[in-house]
């Protein structure tokens, strides 16, 4: 009986030790399919940050280009109503030119006396 039962000692002795064995194949396997997995998450973060960093460069440059169409407008207005402001003044200065002068030559004139 000594016989058997060490034969099946070493019996469950192989067993535990070829179960050990497979325990440590997938938990091996395990951490490499974790290994795989951060990895390509990590590759996935950098894709999505650098498509990120893209779409807001063309965001600020379609903001800058918006700005720079609104100042152009701005500007385009502001000439034109002192353009419009000019032309009122130098209309005006026309019709009191000859109030102008006669004041100017009844000062020059009574300067004279």
């Amino acid at each position: 009986m000594t016989a058997k039962s060490d034969h099946a000692a070493d019996n469950l002795l192989e067993l535990i030790a070829a179960k050990e064995r497979e325990l440590e194949a997938q938990v091996a396997s395990a951490r490499e399919q974790a290994r795989r997995l951060v990895e390509s998450a990590q590759a996935s973060a950098r894709e999505l940050q650098e498509q990120a960093r893209r779409e807001a460069a063309a965001l600020a440059e379609r903001v800058q280009a918006e700005t720079a169409r609104e100042t152009e407008a701005i500007a385009k207005e502001r000439a034109e109503a002192a353009q419009v402001e000019a032309e009122r003044v130098r209309s005006r200065a026309v019709e009191r030119t000859p109030q102008a002068v006669d004041l100017v030559v009844g000062r020059v004139l009574s300067g004279l006396e």
